[in-house]
């Protein structure tokens, strides 16, 4: 009689992966065909890349980097492995203040800047006389650049020559002329009124292309169904450009959260850093105290902060549009 044992012995991986292996190698076949289809587009945007890698990966890399070492006064690394620059940043008596300063100057001016561009792309889709030369005024004043912007409106806000002080004293407002940018109330609140002009033509302009994608045919049946305008703004227009609202609120919160021009041309943070937003605080650890280390680890958590509200944010965006 013949017995018959059965073994223990693993089945080969030559076996047990042979479908995934066909399907590496399709893969692995469809790229190389690829390659050799469009080799002359991927050697033309080499160059490309290689200028991404040398002004942006390069800079990060080392960013993170010297935020974990030593840094020595001209921003070279002595040693790595180390947190003393965070431990730093911890004990920071101003950092907790700049924090808030910075949370109030980007949701103040990016709630603004939100509804005032909802307001005028909704406007701007009618039909009226000089809508056309409305939308160019609106591209004008985005197309300038942010810094000329900023130099132009501290001289609104100049103390004794401004147009400001003047306007308001012809209308019987005041009295004496205020030096607005140099008190840290009026000057944070000049520099958010400043963001939130120089914001609003890209949203609104975004809002707009949004309100325009939205067919006709669903705001004609909401008509025979009877809806009026505001029924057709709040159940179509608001659904509809959920996507479009979300994609231009983050990236206005990025935006107002890296707003260095605007607070550095009109008060540089003073006084005592009570107009500082995290940028300009950045800059003067790194660039006026030398402080390469500390300005590295704050950077790199101003990118965790981003990346946090960024997910938080489309988490419930998405959570709130799947339900």
């Amino acid at each position: 009689m013949v017995s018959i044992e059965t073994s223990n012995t693993p089945i080969p991986d030559t076996i047990a992966t042979e479908p995934e292996r066909r399907r590496r190698s399709g893969l692995l076949a469809k790229m190389r065909w690829e390659f050799a289809e469009y080799w002359f587009a991927y050697l033309l945007i080499f160059p490309s890349l290689l200028l991404l890698a040398a002004l942006i990966a390069y800079p990060v890399a080392n960013t993170f980097i010297s935020s974990f070492s030593h840094v020595d006064p001209i921003g070279r690394v002595i040693s790595f492995g180390t947190l003393d620059n965070f431990r730093k940043l911890r004990a920071d008596p101003v950092l907790g203040q700049v924090l808030r300063q910075t949370a109030i100057y980007t949701f103040t001016s990016v709630g603004i800047t939100t509804v005032v561009s909802f307001i005028l792309a909704l406007l701007l889709n009618q039909d009226f006389p000089g809508r056309t030369l409305a939308k160019v005024l609106l591209l004008l004043s985005w197309a300038a650049p942010l810094s000329v912007t900023a130099i132009l409106w501290r001289w609104i806000f100049h103390g004794q020559l401004g147009a400001f002080n003047y306007v308001l004293s012809r209308l019987g407002l005041i009295t004496d002329y205020r030096v607005w940018l140099a008190e840290p109330r009026t000057a944070m609140a000049a520099a958010i009124y400043v963001e939130i002009w120089s914001s609003i033509p890209f949203v609104t302009i975004t809002l707009l292309a949004g309100i325009q994608s939205v067919p006709r045919e669903v705001y004609d049946a909401a008509k025979m169904d009877g809806a009026n305008a505001w029924r057709e703004f709040w159940d179509m227009t608001l659904p509809l450009m959920k996507a479009v609202t979300f994609i231009a609120t983050l990236l206005s919160v990025i935006y107002a959260f890296n707003s260095f021009t605007i607070i550095w041309i009109f008060t540089k943070g003073n006084p005592a850093n009570r107009t500082d937003i995290i940028v300009t605080y950045l800059y003067k650890l790194a660039f006026v105290n030398l402080d390469f280390g500390a300005a590295s680890a704050l950077a790199v958590l101003t990118f965790g902060l981003l990346m946090v509200f960024s997910l938080t944010y489309s988490r419930l965006y998405l959570g709130r549009r799947t339900g």
